[in-house]
């Protein structure tokens, strides 16, 4: 029986499904989303890449991707809750079923793809050109500064790039080879939520609102100076867009992140002051009007240093003053939830309030001069989840925090004053992600802030309470006082309202996901303590206890209509249980399994660790960044190092020699000339003379030299050759004696197996020689190092020679004449076979060498010289 799937499996199956219906160009009848999600997969791609980072520096870089991560997973839930894509929902996912892709949409979500560049008009009528191409070079230049010397700020020196601004603080401000991407991604991801809202083919049909969740974030960013993270200020670029696209004439900016947005203001105030000497023949997109409105703590960043500068910009008050509308309010701490509420009605509202003073204002003007544009107003929401009572104690260090479900009620109400009529803002609505540290605060903030911004969804309210609350006696009910008021923290699903419930963010709630998100991995179970008591012969031991016991076989009847002692009836099949139904989808599954579908597998999407950033894993950078105007590799034939020559191999046995035979043999005579002699046939030693020892040596030695030598095989070395048979004696031989016993000791590898010949005209110059060698080794001042400088010093110990002085000139004159017929021999036997032009060559080639030529006695000679020295 198959198992039914889990239900991990059936929400990734449905949400895949819908997913695909949110992309497709040809929507389903009837479908109305009122609001659109739209997130950029390029923005994971900027990442904290400085090599040699250690463990503690990482930990502090708050902004990275995992917080897109922790973003999706907030859209998911929103979705789930407010779609009712859950068991306990009106929709939930059920195996083998189609997707309720119809009315009941809570909203769209959008993967975008379009890149806006550096370079475009909107982008520099925001930043600069000379801003934008010096970042622009700075990120295309990020990666190889970061494989030679990990700094890769630093800024542009040349007049016509830099900006005159401070070096970048490289605390809250870093660059990799991606940042170019994301930032370009982050800012086509802006300019899709523009586009969302604007472009109306159909009215009813259009979403109103949207939300874009993109990082970096952009609102601590100037014209030309970035901070705090931000690269780009988002919001003004999307404004930008807004006024020259869709002709935007004047645009609220209402910032509710936990630090002030001092890039935001800046521009808005240098923007605002410009328009009044702007040429009369100027473009509307030029003359768009722009209020900043924010709630911020004033004691965190940027003013948490005490700048005068700082903390009176976050502090000013300015409402339609010298064409300026700029408000911020300073949050407060609270003890209880009811106090922060009164807090929220008490101040926190005058944001709202002075957002729509502007509107109304700037509408108005519109509207009573003549040659303007028609009124055409949006809302620009800088969202940022950092005050959120579950950021970290790092970013919330001076203890202000709101709790989470003022994200709901504040965007609540702000698509409220939204949908006024006289503001001209038509319910336009985009939301750009900002600040927000803490998974936690992320997920849950954005959970909080998107159950706000969307509408009463078809879904989440009956019919029959539609038509009752929508009716004129409910109204007039209300009026009357009648009928309660509902509370005003968003309690209840009366249509027209948000159908949001706190509980759905509450600590218990959220406790559940995470365990389910990220489980928390129990320690290894302490191993059981081995039995003490030793095991005896009764004992089971492993081998039993592992033995398989077959079934017993079921015995069948004669007739083999059922097993003995069984009837028919019995032995008949039982029909197969039913299949279990699949699993409920919990509101948590469902979540998970949609949050993973929004993020994407085919690219890095976490921070890199310790071990990625090391000396060894960023070496291979250099490889991967641009070569142009490197120079080149230097030639190796120039270089004063040693080089290794090539090796040739061996020439296969299957490649035919061509050369001729007179070839082959100058070049194997010319590789002989230069071949080193290494071996040559051993001389016998001299034993001590007796009275019958000249005569014996004599013929010994002539007998050797007329004796052909054995032949050895060649490349192997002639260890036993190259050794003398040497008598006993306790007095040193002659120097001559003892180096060519000393040579003929050493082992050397045999080049061939014959001696080369010898001429006659040369034995009697080598003649000569050795006398006059001979005479000078029997001096007393001349040392066996001076005769043989290859001899080392302890040959003496090896080789024993003659007693005496007479015995040593004994010996010399026995070892002459034996040379001398050996010699002598030699050349009269090769004298007829080599002709002129050789000899002259062996000449020429061996001369100046010292020959030393050892003969090997045979059997024969050696008994005889046993039985003479007997």
């Amino acid at each position: 029986m198959r198992a039914p799937p889990s239900a991990a499996a059936i929400a990734a199956a449905h949400f895949s499904r819908e997913l695909q219906s949110h992309h497709s160009q040809a929507s389903p009848a009837g479908v109305q989303a009122d609001m659109v999600v739209i997130l950029h997969d390029a923005c994971y791609g900027h990442r904290y890449s400085r090599p040699r980072s250690s463990k503690t520096t990482l930990n502090s870089i708050v902004e990275r991707p995992e917080r897109l991560q922790a973003a999706a997973l907030g859209v998911a839930l929103a979705y789930v809750r407010l779609g009712e894509r859950h068991s306990d929902g009106a929709f939930a996912p059920r195996h083998g079923q189609e997707s309720h892709f119809s009315s009941h949409l809570p909203f769209r979500i959008h993967k975008s793809t379009r890149m806006l560049s550096l370079s475009s008009p909107v982008v520099i009528s925001v930043h600069g050109s000379k801003w934008m191409d010096e970042l622009k070079s700075m990120c295309e230049a990020a990666e190889a500064k970061l494989s030679t010397n990990g700094k890769e700020l630093g800024r542009d020196p040349s007049p016509e790039r830099t900006t005159g601004k401070p070096a970048l603080h490289d605390g809250d401000l870093y660059l990799c080879g991606q940042s170019l991407e994301a930032l370009e991604g982050a800012l086509g991801a802006v300019c899709d939520g523009v586009d969302a809202i604007f472009q109306a083919k159909s009215p009813s049909h259009v979403p109103k609102r949207a939300f874009v969740g993109i990082r970096p974030p952009g609102h601590h960013c100037s014209a030309d100076y970035p901070s705090g993270f931000c690269w780009l200020n988002n919001i003004h670029v999307g404004i930008s867009y807004a006024a020259s696209t869709h002709g935007l004439t004047h645009a609220a900016i209402i910032d509710f992140d936990l630090h002030h947005g001092d890039g935001s203001q800046e521009i808005t105030w240098n923007h605002n002051a410009g328009l009044s000497s702007l040429p009369k023949r100027a473009p509307s997109s030029k003359r768009c009007a722009i209020g900043y409105f924010s709630l911020h703590d004033i004691n965190s960043y940027p003013c948490e240093m005490g700048d005068e500068d700082k903390v009176q910009k976050a502090s000013i008050c300015v409402e339609n003053a010298h064409g300026q509308n700029v408000w911020n309010v300073h949050l407060q701490p609270w003890r209880s939830e009811a106090e922060f509420w009164e807090l929220y009605e008490t101040r926190y509202r005058v944001v709202l309030e002075k957002a729509r003073a502007f509107l109304r204002t700037q509408t108005r003007r519109l509207l009573a001069t003549a040659n303007q544009p028609k009124p055409k107003a949006a809302i620009f929401l800088s969202a940022g989840f950092d005050a959120s009572e579950w950021e970290g104690a790092g970013m919330q260090r001076h203890k202000i925090n709101v709790p989470t479900d003022f994200y709901a009620r504040f965007t609540r109400d702000i698509v409220e004053l939204a949908h006024e009529e006289d503001l001209a803002v038509d319910g336009r609505i985009i939301s750009m992600l900002e600040g927000g540290y803490s998974d936690r605060a992320l997920y849950s903030g954005v959970f909080s802030h998107l159950a706000g911004m969307a509408t009463a969804n078809r879904c989440s309210v009956p019919d029959e309470v539609v038509k009752v609350e929508d009716g004129l006696g409910y109204d007039m009910s209300k009026r009357i006082g009648t009928v309660e008021r509902q509370d005003q923290q968003g309690a209840g699903k009366a249509a027209g309202q948000p159908s949001f419930d706190p509980e759905w963010w509450s600590p218990r709630q959220l406790d559940d996901l995470e365990a389910l998100v990220r489980p928390v991995i129990a320690p290894p179970a302490a191993r059981k303590p081995r039995r003490v008591t030793a095991p005896t012969f009764n004992a089971a031991t492993q081998s039993s206890k592992a033995k398989v016991v077959s079934p017993p076989k079921p015995y069948r009847t004669v007739s083999g209509s059922g097993p003995i002692g069984c009837s028919n009836e019995a032995s008949t099949p039982r029909p197969p249980s039913p299949q279990p139904p699949p699993p409920p989808v919990d509101w948590t599954i469902a979540a998970h399994e949609l949050s993973k579908l929004l993020v994407p597998d085919d690219r890095p999407t976490r921070s890199y660790r310790v071990e990625e950033l090391s000396t060894d894993a960023h070496r291979g950078r250099k490889v991967r960044h641009s070569s142009i105007g490197l120079p080149a590799d230097p030639d190796p034939a120039t270089t004063s190092k040693m080089i290794l020559r090539d090796r040739r191999g061996r020439t296969p046995s299957y490649v035919v020699d061509n050369d001729d035979d007179d070839n082959k043999d100058r070049r194997s005579a010319a590789s002989r000339a230069h071949r080193r002699r290494t071996v040559a046939a051993p001389i016998l030693a001299v034993e001590e003379p007796s009275s019958r020892g000249s005569e014996a040596v004599a013929a010994a030695a002539a007998a050797a030299a007329r004796a052909p030598s054995r032949p050895v095989r060649p490349g192997r070395r002639q260890s036993s050759a190259g050794s003398s048979v040497v008598a006993p004696s306790p007095h040193p031989l002659p120097p001559i004696i003892n180096a060519a016993a000393t040579a003929a000791a050493r082992p050397k590898k045999v080049r061939s197996s014959t001696s080369r010949p010898t001429t006659a005209s040369s034995v009697e110059s080598r003649l000569h020689a050795a006398k006059a060698r001979a005479a000078k080794a029997t001096s007393p001042s001349t040392t066996a190092t001076q005769t043989a400088p290859y001899v080392s010093d302890d040959s003496s110990s090896r080789v024993a020679g003659g007693a005496g002085a007479s015995v040593v000139h004994a010996a010399s004159m026995m070892m002459k004449q034996a040379l001398t017929d050996t010699l002598s021999s030699s050349a009269a036997d090769d004298a007829g076979t080599r002709t002129g032009g050789e000899e002259g060559e062996i000449d020429r080639l061996t001369e100046g060498l010292v020959r030393i030529k050892l003969n090997v006695p045979s059997r024969d000679e050696y008994e005889a010289r046993r039985s003479v020295a007997d």
